[in-house]
């Protein structure tokens, strides 16, 4: 018998790592969004959360963006701080959703020149009337209480939802 004893690499340690990483996370990660999916039925609700949820994220990052620090604005951390937790649930969805977070940056810039008020003035109501109708629509299509009720860490699981159904009709593994 020949036993060929090879150096450790520490690129395969890595790579083993983060395949349980992944592992651990996605276990994680399937059943808040199929907990999430369950109160997500009715077609004209789902319908609702695909215009609501991604206005009330760039009202968000408007609003992060008119507060103002010596470096500039919240904006920076805040995009950090959503990304580091999508990448942490899923880095397919935070990936995903990086540039869709640059078109808001864009967008934001854009809106601040052409308006030419304080974007708290435009963003406040904006997440307002995006909060309502999320939960108008739970309330009239649903006719159920919103799951982020009963468990408030899944008030962040919808883009990561959205991004789910984006990855199944592309054909792609869930996030």
């Amino acid at each position: 018998m020949i036993v060929c004893w090879r150096e450790p690499n520490p690129a395969f340690a890595l790579a083993g790592a983060f395949r349980l990483f992944n592992y651990l996370i996605m276990s994680m990660l399937a059943p808040l969004l199929d907990e999430y999916e369950l109160s997500h039925r009715n077609p004209i609700n789902v319908a609702i959360h695909w215009v609501a949820e991604p206005l009330a994220i760039f009202a968000l990052m408007a609003l992060a963006d008119s507060v103002r620090m010596p470096l500039g604005s919240l904006l920076w951390p805040f995009l950090a701080a959503m990304m580091i937790y999508f990448g942490w649930l899923s880095l397919r969805v935070a990936v995903a959703l990086l540039p869709i977070a640059a078109v808001f940056v864009v967008l934001i810039g854009f809106l601040q020149k052409a308006l030419e008020v304080d974007t708290w003035i435009w963003a406040v109501p904006l997440f307002v009337v995006c909060w309502v109708s999320l939960l108008l629509g739970h309330k009239l299509f649903e006719k159920r209480v919103p799951s982020v009720f009963q468990k408030p860490n899944l008030i962040f699981v919808g883009p990561a939802w959205l991004m789910r159904i984006i990855f199944r009709r592309l054909g792609l593994r869930d996030p």
